[in-house]
């Protein structure tokens, strides 16, 4: 799957963990782009042709909900009770289930706490 990652989910070890799975994953800071507003990082994964992975799960609801016409939205949501958050090997492993479920994943919001 290619994959931009925005700002807030682009840690090191989540990059190689999909790296090791076979996506093809560009973060947002490896193209100079922190601090992008959303509504552009959204464009830039549509012109890239890429889905988006984020942490950020209101404002790209938000976003989807306006404009569903991008490459697919994985979000990841955080809890209050940092115990029940997702680790990276979690997020890989809820991406692969994903991706090989067979559902539709372009123009679709996903959020991946429901793929664990």
């Amino acid at each position: 799957m290619r994959i931009l990652v925005d700002e807030d989910s682009q840690a090191r070890a989540q990059l190689n963990i999909l790296r090791a799975d076979g996506h093809d994953v560009v973060a947002i800071g490896e193209l100079g782009k922190n601090g992008t507003p959303d509504p552009e990082v959204l464009d830039l994964a549509q012109s890239l042709a890429r889905v988006l992975l984020t942490h950020n799960t209101e404002d790209f609801h938000h976003l989807h909900s306006e404009r569903p016409d991008h490459r697919g939205i994985m979000a990841v949501h955080r809890d209050a009770d940092p115990r029940k958050n997702m680790n990276h090997a979690q997020i890989a492993a809820a991406i692969r289930r994903l991706e090989t479920s067979g559902v539709t994943i372009t123009g679709v919001f996903h959020v991946l706490n429901c793929w664990r």
